[in-house]
């Protein structure tokens, strides 16, 4: 563990969601190919629509329909029209997500410690409130910091800075977890301690360039780092 990064040093852990507490890459995928194809007639590589997660539904919308077959009507309304289209096919494809249960089971270890949570998410607020209706720790979550929230979604710090401000936290006293470089870039620049996984959508080596301040190869890695993080504070207490 680096120098300065104790256990009772951390208040709040923010958690991604999508390949970090669930493998929902193929739903993703899925999802994204079909709107994709569906108004600009094409369907990217699976290769590069994984590059994109962690990145707004909106703003991946935005991007393929400047680029495809009818790339003349980029408005807000088809751009809308895309991004219900997606969500649709999400919850279509919603049966083919897969827990990661370690990761899931280290959100509430934290949680019942005393140790305030959050969700801070890419997905819009449509998508989040489907995937809480569905998720076994919606519980162990004192605040869920989506897409729709915020100005400048992640990477820019705005989602974390946010987390804190509604948790009561200072930054420095916080960690994110997540898999994607999005992720490890918006808790940096927020002053938030970055934890990566690397058992989610990016490469191992793409995450570890970022410099995270602390990174994990599976969820069972990170559940007993957070199990061993929580039985060595003093006496931590839930307000």
């Amino acid at each position: 563990m680096p120098q300065g990064f104790l256990p009772d040093s951390i208040d709040a852990a923010f958690f991604d969601v999508d390949g970090t507490l669930i493998d929902s890459l193929g739903v993703i995928v899925g999802g994204l190919g079909d709107a994709v194809d569906k108004y600009c007639g094409f369907r990217p590589a699976r290769e590069v629509l994984l590059s994109l997660i962690g990145i707004p539904l909106e703003r991946q919308m935005r991007m393929y329909a400047a680029s495809g077959v009818g790339s003349s009507r980029v408005d807000d309304d088809r751009i809308q029209e895309m991004c219900s289209f997606a969500v649709e096919r999400f919850d279509a494809l919603a049966h083919e997500e897969v827990a990661f249960e370690a990761a899931i089971d280290a959100l509430m270890t934290f949680h019942a410690a005393g140790i305030k949570t959050a969700l801070v998410t890419s997905k819009s607020a449509i998508e989040l409130d489907a995937f809480l209706a569905r998720f076994r720790a919606t519980h162990a979550i004192d605040t869920t910091v989506c897409a729709s929230d915020v100005r400048h979604p992640k990477p820019a710090p705005e989602s974390a800075v946010l987390a804190c401000a509604r948790l009561g936290v200072q930054p420095s006293r916080a960690v994110m977890i997540g898999d994607s470089i999005y992720d490890l870039r918006c808790a940096r620049d927020a002053g938030v301690r970055a934890i990566a996984v690397t058992y989610g959508a990016a490469a191992r080596d793409v995450l570890l360039s970022e410099e995270p301040n602390l990174f994990f190869d599976t969820p069972d890695d990170l559940l007993r780092w957070v199990q061993t993080t929580v039985s060595s504070r003093p006496c931590p207490a839930r307000s």
